[in-house]
């Protein structure tokens, strides 16, 4: 079993920006941006152009396969997904599985099935055959040339993991360290604006890039914050966040991907903000995300 995230007051902070998004939007939001394969306007400067804005209807939507919400993860999901870091057939609980859960539940489908699937593959449109994607996937403008995303549910700092008893809380520290991060990530964008003096060392799953700072092999694993306090929280004490980055634009948002041709996004949406609007996403992030960054320090990157 896996430690659960150390319990804390509220994630109010961390969702106000991405929820606020969310509530704003209508079904007549955005012309432009419609719930086809066209998605948002071809002009893209920020994570905020790079989303599908319609509000549709949940009755609206017609599963890839039959009375089955079919969603694609990579694993593991530190507070994300748990139960598993490998078998998705045994995942039971965590923030986008239960809001996986709480879509299949609003299509009225009797099935759920969660795919374990290459995180490079996923941002980069290269998976088929399924509904969405829940897998702490960053919006940018990049990704959205490839598919399709949704209005965003949660946001995050990156965040700077670290063996139990290691600093690293400024900007100079940070280019004189050996950074580790996973490919395909925004945090690799980061350390282009960072520059540290190292390369960075990109490993194509988290799991590792964990091992490979517990083995000394990097002095520092940098993803999103919510992502390493999960890791922090299960590693019995052997690892620790103990900075992170204020990013130039923000934090980055998460949004769940539909594939390009899709006409699914509006009605995702449509659940998406009913969630928002009852309380119900606020409710989950408290139940499985329940570690704030709020104490964390925060080092600026001009």
């Amino acid at each position: 079993m896996h430690n659960r995230l150390i319990r804390s007051g509220s994630l109010v902070a961390i969702l106000a920006f991405a929820l606020a998004g969310l509530a704003a939007c209508s079904s007549d939001s955005d012309a432009k941006a419609d719930s086809g394969a066209s998605g948002p306007a071809a002009e893209c400067a920020s994570a905020s152009d790079a989303y599908v804005k319609t509000i549709g209807n949940a009755a609206d939507f017609p599963p890839v396969v039959d009375d089955t919400l079919t969603v694609v993860t990579s694993l593991p999901g530190p507070g994300f997904y748990e139960g598993s870091d490998d078998d998705p057939t045994k995942i039971t609980s965590g923030y986008e599985y239960a809001i996986a859960k709480k879509l299949q539940e609003a299509f009225g489908l009797r099935n759920l099935v969660i795919r374990n699937e290459s995180f490079d593959a996923i941002v980069a449109g290269q998976v088929s055959d399924y509904d969405v994607a829940f897998s702490q996937i960053s919006i940018t403008c990049d990704r959205a040339k490839v598919v399709n995303f949704s209005t965003p549910y949660f946001e995050s700092n990156q965040g700077v993991l670290v063996r139990k008893g290691t600093e690293l809380s400024t900007l100079a520290a940070a280019k004189q360290a050996q950074w580790g991060v996973q490919t395909g990530t925004t945090a690799i964008d980061l350390l282009d604006t960072i520059k540290p003096s190292k390369k960075a060392r990109v490993y194509q799953q988290l799991p590792d890039g964990f091992t490979a700072l517990e083995a000394g092999q990097i002095d520092a694993f940098l993803v999103d914050t919510a992502i390493n306090l999960g890791e922090a929280a299960r590693s019995d004490g052997r690892f620790a966040v103990v900075s992170q980055f204020e990013q130039p634009g923000g934090p980055d948002q998460y949004g769940a991907i539909i594939p390009k041709g899709s006409k699914n996004a509006g009605a995702i949406n449509a659940v998406l903000k009913q969630l928002q609007d009852d309380g119900t996403i606020e409710q989950l992030a408290n139940e499985n995300l329940t570690a704030t960054p709020d104490n964390i320090p925060v080092i600026t990157i001009k």
